[in-house]
């Protein structure tokens, strides 16, 4: 499929800092990257689908605020691949700083020996900021990357802690939590490697679309995948703490079954306490 003409490209020319492997305005004059733009319903769609599943378990409203973030990830990342502007550009990527220190937050709220404390929000906030302020200024992706990763490593450190602390007599909690916790580390993992690969073998992927219909082209937009895996990736985590949250919790009277539908899991409060003295 060929490109429209920069004449009809609705946002102009590109001055994100980054430009994707997929071909730019192949399909609408008002979509710079199409898959890269369209994948990012998933996000809003897990937001949505976690935000009912903790206002029906009457969960702590801290999993929605979570869950806004992820889906404000997604509407920041629409408009990054839907114009590919610089300023759209620090849209989809600040908010993933953010998202990454609430979710860091959750780790704190979930353990029973942190104190409830402004300071771990405090600190969050601050560390936010100071890499917003410096990425304004230093204007390097590779800058956010890593103030990315520290949060992320942060949180799965936080996250193994927390797990380790869970008695072995919640026969049913344990293999379960810990699947949500593989399932999500599977869904980063696995979105890091296509993200990769299409960086490094671009010139190769677009020449294998070139010779295939656009549908099945798609397969091949790697990115669009990242966006999917880490999606998932993080609503696994939001669902691992909404579950360990009262499961630590010295007056827990809620005990959680597990469902699937599909790739997706929820919680729903069982009709007896299973949990084990």
């Amino acid at each position: 499929m060929s490109a429209i003409s920069p004449l009809e490209n609705f946002w102009g020319e590109v001055t994100s800092t980054i430009d994707w492997c997929e071909e730019n305005y192949t399909v609408s004059p008002y979509l710079a990257e199409f898959w890269n733009t369209i994948t990012n319903l998933g996000f809003v769609f897990f937001s949505l689908f976690g935000t009912y599943n903790v206002l029906r378990n009457r969960s702590s409203k801290s999993f929605i605020l979570a869950y806004l973030g992820v889906a404000f990830v997604g509407f920041g990342s629409w408009c990054f691949h839907m114009t590919l502007q610089y300023e759209m550009q620090l849209l989809d990527e600040l908010p993933m700083i953010y998202v990454a220190s609430i979710v860091m937050w959750l780790t704190f709220l979930a353990d029973p020996k942190s104190e409830n404390t402004i300071k771990v929000p405090l600190a969050l906030t601050v560390y936010s900021a100071a890499v917003t302020w410096s990425y304004l200024i230093i204007n390097n992706p590779v800058f956010h990357q890593v103030s990315y990763a520290i949060l992320v490593i942060g949180v799965v450190i936080r996250a193994i802690k927390l797990f380790n602390t869970v008695p072995k007599s919640y026969t049913y909690e344990v293999p379960r939590m810990q699947c949500l916790l593989w399932m999500s580390a599977l869904g980063f993992i696995v979105a890091f490697v296509l993200w990769n690969i299409d960086n490094q073998f671009c010139n190769n992927l677009r020449s294998w679309r070139s010779t295939v219909p656009f549908l099945i082209g798609a397969i091949s937009e790697l990115h669009g995948w990242w966006h999917i895996g880490t999606g998932l990736g993080v609503y696994y985590f939001i669902v691992f703490c909404e579950w360990i949250q009262p499961t630590l919790a010295a007056n827990n009277r809620k005990s959680f079954r597990l469902y699937w539908a599909g790739p997706l899991c929820y919680l729903r409060v069982a009709d007896q306490m299973n949990k084990k003295d």
